[in-house]
């Protein structure tokens, strides 16, 4: 009996753990704020995302007529290098960390309506340093505002906010049913073996799952907005890197956990000499 326990609470664990560590990721990298904006900080120097973010921003002065058409190219030029040139200055990383703070309380803090992100951090430290030989003088829009997604995307950030509750829910139950396939065991070494072979199939299995999903998600951003169809592969991207990482050491604790149940099994599978 004790055997079937144990390949039982292992299967148990094995199942919970696919399902927690993406809920986990995504409760300590979206659900909350301040690991977004860690999370998200490194798409500031991205080239397309600097591109959207000139587009949009000159799409604001053309809609207040700040610049004239004979004039837009060359202010749309000057923004472009000036974004480029500036990625490394201090500043321009906490601008834009400021734009995807307000997009986190927008998400899950506003009550209804679609997705959307405040571009005036940048567009004020961009603006703020626009070559003042140009033919014409831009002042900082009162409040620039990009959409990111629908409103039917914030209703589906119901379950990101729940993922904090069900990530803990769920390591609890690995922790809980790892320990009992390990307790119930008659051979110790060989449990942990296989509890290492199900961290390998969870790795496995997430990363199949990933790269079944990026194309799906980033195919969704292509009906949005301009800024968005930047943006949100770019988010997927980095979402997917991530994970991956965490699954990297997943697999190599589990490859860890195989070697040690294997070398302890031969070691206690020695007859002792008399």
């Amino acid at each position: 009996m004790r055997p079937v326990v144990a390949v039982l609470a292992g299967l148990v664990a094995f199942a919970a753990a696919v399902v927690t560590v993406p809920l986990l990721w995504v409760s300590t990298h979206v659900a909350d704020e301040d690991g977004y904006v860690r999370f998200s900080s490194e798409l500031a120097t991205d080239q397309k995302l600097q591109e959207a973010f000139v587009a949009r921003l000159v799409d604001e002065y053309v809609q207040r007529k700040d610049i004239p058409e004979s004039l837009q190219e060359p202010v749309t030029s000057a923004l472009t290098d000036v974004t480029r040139t500036t990625t490394n200055q201090p500043g321009f990383v906490e601008a834009w960390e400021q734009t995807q703070r307000d997009l986190h309380r927008s998400a899950f803090k506003d009550g209804d309506g679609p997705l959307t992100v405040s571009l005036r951090p940048m567009a004020t430290f961009v603006t703020s340093r626009l070559d003042r030989n140009l033919p014409i003088s831009l002042e900082v829009p009162g409040e620039v505002r990009a959409q990111i997604g629908t409103a039917q995307d914030r209703e589906r950030l119901v379950w990101v906010e729940r993922s904090r509750t069900w990530s803990l829910l769920g390591l609890l139950v690995v922790l809980v049913a790892a320990t009992v396939s390990l307790v119930a065991a008659r051979s110790r070494p060989l449990a942990l073996a296989g509890l290492g072979l199900g961290a390998l199939a969870t790795a496995g299995v997430l990363r199949v799952a990933i790269e079944i999903a990026v194309p799906e998600l980033t195919e969704r951003a292509e009906s949005k907005s301009p800024f968005a169809r930047a943006v949100q592969p770019l988010l997927v991207d980095r979402a997917a890197a991530s994970l991956t990482d965490w699954l990297v050491w997943i697999a190599l604790g589990g490859g860890a956990a195989v070697v040690l149940g294997v070398l302890g099994r031969l070691v206690s599978g020695r007859p002792r000499r008399g």
